[in-house]
This record gives structure tokens, C-alpha cells and sequence, in this order.
């Protein structure tokens, strides 16, 4: 159980990022004119399986499955991940607005359209996940396992670029 718990707690940078696309999505949806309720429709239906998703990926990053701050595995898992997200969204607020859950129409060119899109949001995601991961990681590193390994795996690859710079850095002769 105290995994559980801490692998929740580690994951609440990813969970803020799919908060954060919901709440943007849900202001853009209130700024354009759509009702108030079709709005928070809007920014809870898609905010929800981006947290959830986003809390897939972290939990891959936290168990050693996916390297931390590498885009590759990213954009991988996002590209499934973010058109699932957003067809979920489609179909909630169909039911909400419709009453009646429905697909989007040409299910397969909704999803593949939003694939090619995903590169977009990964890099977006993983911008963002390190971005506040680097202020909440190290608050919890003392008793959170999954977040001293992040934590570790960035400060390694930090010093191995920082190596890598140096080496290339030609030298001055006098």
C-alpha cells in the first residue's frame, strides 16, 4: 500500500499537466462563446484521462520501464495515449450535451489525425512534467523512492551532457 501511495505521489507533475490542458481547454471552450456548463464539460472531459494517462506515464518513468527525459518513449506512449484521451473527451461530451455517447464520426481519421498531432503535446507533456517535477521531486525525495531514482537518472544525465559539452569546448593556447 505504501507504494501505491508513493507512486501517487510521485505522479502529481504529470497529473498537473493533463489538469492544466483541461483547464486551458475549458477556458478557450467558455472564451469562444460555449455555455458555461459546455465549457467545465469540455475542460473536465478532456482533463481526466489526461491525467490519467499522464499518471500511466510517470508511473513507467517512476518503475524504471520508460529512461526520464528522454522524448523518444514520450512520443511513443503519447501517441496512443493523447488520441485515446481525446476520443474519451469526444465521447463524454457527446453524452453530456446529446445524452447519448456516441463516437466521433470516421472513428480511425479522428484517432490518426490526433496521433499526428501527439508529437505536439509530448513535447508539451514532458516540458511541462519536468518543469514541476524539478520543484516537487525533490520536496518528497526523502521518504519517496520513485522520485530520489527520477531525480537520480536526470542529475546523471545532466553530468553526462555537462561532460560532453566540456569535451567539445576547444582549447585556448597561449
Amino acid at each position: 500500500m505504501a507504494d501505491v501511495k508513493q507512486l501517487a505521489e510521485y505522479t502529481v507533475p504529470a497529473m498537473l499537466v493533463g489538469a492544466a490542458a483541461g483547464l486551458i481547454a475549458g477556458g478557450l471552450g467558455a472564451f469562444v462563446g460555449q455555455p458555461i456548463g459546455w465549457a467545465v464539460v469540455t475542460g473536465l472531459g478532456l482533463a481526466v484521462p489526461l491525467m490519467v494517462f499522464g499518471a500511466g506515464y510517470a508511473v513507467l518513468v517512476a518503475l524504471g520501464k520508460v529512461p526520464a527525459g528522454v522524448f523518444a518513449p514520450a512520443a511513443v506512449y503519447w501517441v496512443i495515449a493523447f488520441p485515446l484521451a481525446l476520443l474519451m473527451h469526444a465521447a463524454v461530451t457527446a453524452w453530456v450535451i446529446t445524452g447519448t455517447p456516441s463516437l466521433p464520426p470516421e472513428p480511425w481519421k479522428f484517432l490518426a489525425f490526433r496521433a499526428l498531432v501527439s508529437m505536439g503535446f509530448a513535447i508539451g507533456f514532458l516540458w511541462m512534467h519536468e518543469q514541476i517535477g524539478r520543484f516537487w521531486w525533490p520536496r518528497i525525495i526523502g521518504h519517496n523512492p520513485y522520485a530520489r531514482r527520477v531525480v537520480e537518472q536526470y542529475t546523471h544525465l545532466a553530468a553526462a551532457l555537462h561532460s560532453r559539452k566540456a569535451a567539445r569546448k576547444p582549447t585556448r593556447s597561449l
